[in-house]
């Protein structure tokens, strides 16, 4: 296991990142909109079943995947433990999906030549010791550029904390699922979720997909609502196709911008759903993330799904950027902690360039 940093260092950076000056006037949502596994166009569907169909026929007769695309997985039924950890159940609480993907923050693209992300293995220790809830690998190969071996490391990881508290955390293989390969491979690589978007499936489609893998594959549907198509407009009757058609019980919810977001949910708050927010990363090096992230809460998201903003801290060498597990551990933390726009502000900056740059992420004074 790797060696975890002294506690009173994750504290104090925990610490810096949540609070900054007591009350300050709300700020205005900037959020970038940036659509989350956003429908694929028809081109783009049927190229993604096809890498899928090539990746099956290169396997051999007893491979792991295709023994399950042609028995199924032995189950008892999907766990559902996305939907049980994220069901808020107390005032001020707020999940975390935390992502793992190999892509460069959008933060880092103009002043990075090189990234260096820690591992899966890393990271998953450092976002259970922090408070994650529910870890997602990004399978997408364009979007996330994970592979399976970044997915067997998470697997691994997470089985060492069978006996302890917190246990190990559900992993959800995130990608445009289009075709069963995909759900085969997930389970028989220790998933416990899949995202399907519906969107890009189509209800019948997603259905049908949703249907093998609760009952051939024992895998939970998370349903991403992300309308490309028809923009904030159609993010409601999206979601409404979700719970009603495809009988849904956990919503992912992305593509669109903060007031879209924040609005939906007053249409769509019920007992029977988990609500996920997405909660994209700003091209900066500030934690208004977290601010956003707070708010949704506040509107009636059960959780927030965060990527990138987990990575874009860190510290320089010349023009290599290393992300720092100290600062994955302590914006997720800064996430789920009880604040409030109304009474305090998540600030603070990124500066420093080459050997022995710092962090300065705002004060805590409450």
């Amino acid at each position: 296991m790797p060696r975890r940093r002294p506690a009173a260092r994750r504290l104090a950076v925990a610490a810096a990142l949540v609070l900054a000056h007591g009350y300050q006037p709300p700020r205005v949502q900037t959020t970038r909109v940036a659509p989350l596994q956003a429908g694929f166009a028809a081109l783009q569907r049927k190229a993604k079943e096809k890498e899928q169909r090539a990746y099956l026929d290169n396997l051999s007769d007893d491979h792991p995947v295709t023994v399950a695309m042609k028995e199924g997985v032995k189950h008892d039924g999907p766990k559902n433990n996305c939907r049980r950890i994220l069901k808020r159940k107390a005032r001020g609480a707020l999940g975390v999906v935390a992502e793992y993907n190999r892509r460069v923050p959008a933060a880092l693209k103009m002043s990075a030549a090189e990234y260096e992300q820690p591992d899966a293995t890393l990271v998953s220790d450092e976002l259970r010791a922090a408070g994650a809830n529910v870890f997602a690998i990004n399978m997408e190969s364009v979007a996330g550029g994970c592979e399976e071996a970044d997915l067997d490391a998470a697997v691994a990881e997470q089985a060492t904390a069978k006996e302890d508290f917190p246990g190990p955390l559900p992993i959800v293989w995130m990608d445009a699922v289009v075709d069963e390969v995909q759900l085969a491979r997930a389970a028989v690589g220790g998933a416990e979720a899949v995202t399907l978007n519906l969107e890009t499936l189509g209800v019948d489609r997603c259905n049908e997909l949703k249907g093998v893998a609760e009952d051939k594959y024992g895998l939970e549907a998370l349903i991403v609502c992300a309308p490309r198509a028809a923009g904030a407009e159609g993010l409601v009757p999206l979601m409404q196709q979700a719970r009603d058609e495809v009988k849904a019980s956990v919503l992912v919810v992305g593509g669109v911008g903060f007031e879209a977001m924040a609005s939906a949910v007053k249409e769509m708050k019920s007992d029977d759903l988990v609500l996920i927010a997405r909660v994209d990363a700003r091209d900066d090096q500030g934690l208004e993330e977290a601010e956003e992230a707070w708010d949704l809460r506040d509107a009636g998201y059960d959780a927030v799904w965060v990527s990138d903003v987990l990575y874009k801290f860190g510290s320089f060498s010349g023009n290599l950027f290393a992300s720092s597990p100290d600062t994955i551990t302590s914006v997720v933390k800064a996430m789920k902690s009880k604040a409030s726009t109304k009474f305090a502000r998540a600030s603070g900056a990124f500066s420093g360039k080459g050997e022995g740059a710092k962090e300065y992420l705002g004060d805590i004074l409450m």
